[in-house]
């Protein structure tokens, strides 16, 4: 197959492109041909295709042609039927995330040259116009529930009613360009996030849940681990960051925290005075790789509706515990007791009860589950075979 794979970035800045980029490699891996579709920004992975990638929007300080362009990216839409008029014909495309940078204005494109659409969804922008299902640091349903008008009653970004206005109406502009209409498949990286799909009105026979997927190391993981427990991803506060650093506080366990994002800079200063807390900044690659290796367990306490958080994936892998939050898709990754503990987001005092679990367990025998959990559940290869299933029904689809 010949497949056109589309995302906002062409560089790792979350677990959704992390997901892009593997699932392009798992793809090649068996032979086929994966054509890269993005905005270009500053740090991107080469790309033999960069010279058809669009100029990435300011949306942190807009002017105002890139408000205009938030909504409807003619740049977009135009470099993306040249390349696609350059390298296809295409059997499919497989989108990520690609509203706020590429827009919904690309859809038309898709459709004008006949190529059915499968898009990944990493979070709830089809049932919240912010994303999360989040506000005020609590999970929100307001808008599936009643109306998107709640966006503007709340002023859910930022606070702000001219932000949350151009975030309405870029939700409603992908609605008239196809954001649901057009794409053949959904694949939602947990039963949570389909469930929450068929609620805010997407069919049901276009959703599929497909969890994301790792490579299991082929290394033992060591008999002799560090002490500490760790934190790596976004630093902000739906994740849960201050939770975890006030319960490591209280029992004084050592704690790393790798990673970056809005609440960086809150985080140093917080943990200043906590010699047993250590806040590494952003890590990636080998020097991650060994960090979650050797750590005791790995928390993941988010306080939003997680989908398929990779974090949870790579440490499983590397045989180390997980200690999740019972939210979102978080449950469906973590056997409570065997691979990892779960406990109550955004609660200190579930979470100090599940650290203190950890001091009369056999670190290895969970670390031993948590692989072979990885091998039978989260496989590339299983992975692998329901992806190309779904892409064959969106073909047939098409030919129907």
């Amino acid at each position: 197959m010949k497949i056109l794979s589309i995302n906002n970035y062409h560089r790792i800045l979350g677990g959704s492109d992390a997901v892009f980029f593997r699932t392009a490699e798992l793809l090649q891996r068996v032979g086929h041909t994966v054509v890269s579709y993005a905005a270009a920004s500053e740090g991107d992975s080469p790309s033999p295709y960069a010279s058809y990638f669009p100029a990435t929007l300011n949306t942190r300080a807009p002017r105002l042609r890139d408000v205009a362009r938030y909504v409807h990216n003619r740049e977009a839409a135009r470099r993306l039927d040249d390349l696609i008029k350059a390298e296809g014909p295409f059997d499919l495309a497989h989108l990520h995330i690609y509203y706020g940078q590429l827009t919904a204005s690309i859809l038309p494109v898709l459709r004008r040259h006949d190529i059915p659409i499968v898009q990944t969804l990493h979070e709830y922008k089809l049932a919240c116009p912010v994303y999360t299902m989040e506000r005020d640091g609590k999970v929100c349903d307001d808008c599936i529930e009643g109306s998107t008008l709640n966006l503007l009653r709340h002023r859910c970004k930022g606070g702000s009613l001219v932000h949350s206005l151009a975030v309405f109406a870029e939700f409603w502009a992908s609605r008239l360009q196809g954001d649901i209409s057009d794409i053949s498949r959904f694949i939602c990286v947990s039963d949570f996030q389909r469930r929450i799909m068929e609620r805010a009105g997407v069919p049901k026979n276009k959703l599929t849940t497909l969890h994301n997927f790792v490579d299991l190391p082929h290394e033992v993981p060591a008999a002799n681990r560090g002490q500490y427990l760790l934190y790596f991803g976004r630093i902000e506060k739906l994740k849960g960051v201050g939770t975890l650093v006030n319960a490591a506080r209280r029992c004084n366990i050592p704690l790393k925290i790798a990673g970056t994002g809005a609440m960086a800079g809150d985080l140093a200063a917080a943990i200043a005075s906590h010699p047993n807390i250590e806040y590494l900044g952003y890590m990636s690659g080998a020097p991650l790789a060994g960090l979650v290796a050797n750590a005791r367990a790995v928390v993941v306490p988010s306080e939003w509706y997680e989908n398929c958080p990779m974090s949870v994936l790579e440490a499983k892998a590397a045989g180390v515990p997980v200690l999740g939050a019972r939210v979102g898709g978080i449950p469906e990754l973590i056997r409570d007791g065997k691979d990892g503990f779960l406990f109550n987001p955004g609660d200190e005092e579930d979470l100090l009860r599940v650290l203190a679990l950890l001091d009369g367990c056999d670190l290895r025998r969970m670390g031993d589950a948590a692989r072979h959990d990885i091998a039978e559940r989260f496989a590339a290869e299983a992975h692998l075979a329901q992806l190309l299933e779904i892409y064959a029904a969106a073909e047939a689809g098409r030919l129907a």
